[in-house]
């Protein structure tokens, strides 16, 4: 049996053809991720999830990822300035 496929018809987008994970398979990964600041490999351990099903969502998710550790780090970037600021006053 031969199924004639038109060019048009074979193009899909690659995160529809992803299949679906649990919810809590997916907060646990993201939280991997960004608070946890793991790579794919060792998320996908966390989650229980495989390597490459971590490593699409770390591709799919990098621009939220990128944001939230940057978010995290300004409070300690801030305190780090205050502290540099004051040292410099002592001498």
């Amino acid at each position: 049996m031969t199924i004639e496929v038109e060019p048009s018809q074979v193009v899909l987008d690659y995160y529809l053809c992803m299949p679906g994970l649990p919810k809590a398979k997916l907060d646990l990964l993201k939280q991997a991720f960004i608070a946890d600041s793991m790579g794919p490999g060792d998320a996908a351990k966390k989650a229980g999830v495989t390597y490459a099903t971590a490593n699409r969502y770390y591709e799919k998710w990098s621009e939220e990822i990128r944001k939230a550790r940057e978010q995290q780090l300004v409070p300690q970037f801030e305190a780090s300035i205050r502290k540099l600021g004051k040292k410099g006053r002592r001498r």
